[in-house]
C-alpha cells in the first residue's frame, strides 16, 4: 500500500512528518509544504509550533490523507 499527494508516491512507512517523524495515517490531517509533509501540529507557522517557519513558504489547501 501507498499515500499519493500532489503527484507523489510514498511507502506507508514513509509517510511522516518531516519534524518529529510521526507516521500519518489515512484521515489524519497533515500540510504538505514545498515537498516536505508536516502534521497539524509541526506545520510552519503554526502557533503550536516551537520551530521556525520555512522561508518563502507556500501554504497550500489543508490535505487529507486518503
Amino acid at each position: 500500500m501507498v499515500m499519493r499527494t500532489q503527484g507523489n508516491v510514498y511507502h506507508l512507512k514513509c509517510f511522516s512528518c518531516t519534524t518529529c517523524r510521526n507516521r500519518l495515517m489515512p484521515g489524519d490531517r497533515f500540510h504538505f509544504i514545498n515537498g516536505s509533509i508536516f502534521c497539524e501540529h509541526d506545520r510552519p507557522g503554526s502557533l503550536l509550533t516551537n520551530h521556525l517557519p520555512l522561508q518563502g513558504a507556500a501554504l497550500l489547501a489543508d490535505q487529507k490523507v486518503c
